[in-house]
């Protein structure tokens, strides 16, 4: 692809590439919008963020982590390949099974027409050919009939499982994050500035989110890949690994890993550190917050959308594409005895283009049905990980560096 890197990227290499990749963007936007800026500048700067041969894609272990919409926008899209749906290879086999049945119906038909072939009788060949003429508006009319409802259902299916996609984004990801942003501010606040506490809260969090992916991953009873993610990554030390994973216990760990969020508060409580029981159901309600976001995960990725559902629309969709396929060759074969050859390239497109478009949208929305389990459409977990570390950390270096006025404030207030 020409907008991707030529090699993936880490965590740590993706973000400076991302806020390249979106400075550059602004400034092309400032220029354009900008009025003082000559038509002819305008024009170039429009066309050098339409066309340029700048990166458009930030990839990360092979995920998208960024990308320019207004490229994929343009003429550029032609050239686009790793990442997208045409980098699948299950569409390019079915495309060629279509095509063997397209043959298949329309070669024979055609032998049996063509005059010097001979293997009919000219009154056969003639009645046939009548036949299929006649029964070329009806043949396309049913053709219109299945596609519509193959595009409504499929349309259908694709809202349901961006929504779904959607949730577990925000009330799934963005939970979590909410939870340990607002955590770490409200400790460093009002309850303690402790360097271990504060550590804890926002590792306890990229834990539980780094869980989520090894668990759909297939990687939660490898001690090995579990030691690789959480303890060589700096997130959590060998006890705690040892303490939460245990051979009488690995079950949902994502989730539980927020017990000790909960413990960490209930410790601060004990000693003296939290004033007030207000303050302490709040903080709870955080810890509920983040919780609940891997819950609604976990929800969305084992509840998924009934699969009678899901086989009925497959099922449509693949009798749909044969069908179609059946139908063009069967008027291919009277447009090549024509000699039509305008009528034949638009009928061979016509069988491959729609089933090209709606086996695209299915194989798409079975990958958004797990944005965890390792595929090209994953969430990006080096970027969400980095945005929790560097997040919560932020956090707490900017309540540690206040502008004088208010901290001289707080130090007199401190005093009485």
């Amino acid at each position: 692809m020409a907008d991707a890197l030529s090699s993936s990227e880490s965590g740590d290499e993706c973000a400076p590439r991302m806020e390249a990749v979106a400075t550059m963007v602004n400034r092309e936007k400032q220029m354009i919008t900008d009025e003082k800026t000559p038509l002819l500048l305008k024009m170039k700067a429009t066309l050098a963020e339409a066309y340029s041969l700048e990166d458009a894609v930030v990839w990360e272990e092979g995920i998208v982590v960024d990308y320019q919409p207004f490229k994929l926008s343009t003429l550029r899209v032609f050239f686009a390949w790793r990442g997208t749906v045409i980098h699948d290879m299950v569409l390019f086999f079915e495309l060629f099974v279509l095509t063997i049945v397209f043959l298949l119906v329309a070669l024979p038909l055609y032998v049996i027409m063509a005059k010097d072939m001979g293997l009919v009788s000219e009154a056969d060949r003639i009645r046939l050919y009548n036949t299929l003429t006649e029964q070329e508006a009806p043949m396309r009319k049913f053709s219109l009939i299945m596609t519509g409802l193959a595009a409504f259902l499929l349309s259908m299916y694709t809202s349901l499982m961006i929504g779904r996609w959607w949730a577990i984004r925000t009330g799934g990801v963005g939970a979590m994050k909410t939870a340990a942003s607002e955590l770490t501010i409200m400790v460093s606040q009002f309850v303690t500035q402790e360097p271990h506490v504060l550590s804890a809260i926002s590792r306890y969090a990229r834990a539980s989110m780094r869980l989520i992916f090894i668990w759909r991953r297939g990687d939660m009873n490898n001690d090995d890949r579990l030691r690789e993610e959480l303890v060589d990554s700096g997130i959590l030390t060998d006890d705690e690994l040892d303490l939460l994973v245990s051979e009488s216990w690995n079950h949902n760990l994502p989730e539980s890993i927020w017990t000790w969020q909960v413990s960490i508060i209930r410790t601060l409580y004990q000693d003296g550190n939290i004033k007030s029981d207000e303050l302490l159901v709040l903080l709870l309600e955080k810890c509920s917050v983040g919780r609940g976001g891997v819950q609604c995960i976990c929800t969305h990725l084992v509840t998924k959308v009934p699969m009678q559902y899901v086989h009925l629309l497959g099922f449509l969709v693949k009798l749909h594409n044969i069908i179609l396929a059946v139908l063009m060759g069967v008027l291919f074969s009277t447009a090549v005895v024509n000699q039509n050859v305008i009528v034949c390239l638009q009928l061979y497109a016509r069988s491959i283009l729609l089933p090209f478009l709606f086996n695209g949208l299915l194989v798409i929305n079975a990958e958004l049905s797990d944005p965890f389990d390792g595929g090209s459409a994953d969430f990006p977990l080096f970027k969400y990980d980095k945005s929790f570390e560097i997040g919560c950390a932020a956090l707490i270096e900017t309540g540690a560096k206040l502008p004088p006025w208010l901290k001289s404030r707080q130090n007199t207030k401190g005093e009485h």
